[in-house]
């Protein structure tokens, strides 16, 4: 089916972090199977990376609608 992406900018100053929300980050499919929607990383962010909040410091390649849900992905500049 369809997917729907809304996105925000996210506004993160230098050395620091911020959660990745429903807010700045949802993608809709119709269903109701938000850890089925997978966002895949194919260009690393400039300025930064994007991880898990339980292991900072470690970039990820990939992440759920269910993730951004619980706020466990953040984006590190």
């Amino acid at each position: 089916g369809d997917i729907a992406v809304f996105t925000k900018l996210l506004k993160v100053p230098k050395g620091d972090r911020s959660y990745m929300t429903t807010d700045v980050l949802l993608a809709l499919d119709g269903t109701d199977k938000p850890e089925e929607l997978l966002y895949v990383i194919t260009s690393p962010p400039q300025y930064g990376q994007i991880e898990y909040v339980s292991h900072p410091g470690i970039p990820i390649t990939s992440f759920s609608q269910m993730d951004v849900a619980r706020q466990i992905v953040c984006y590190v500049h």
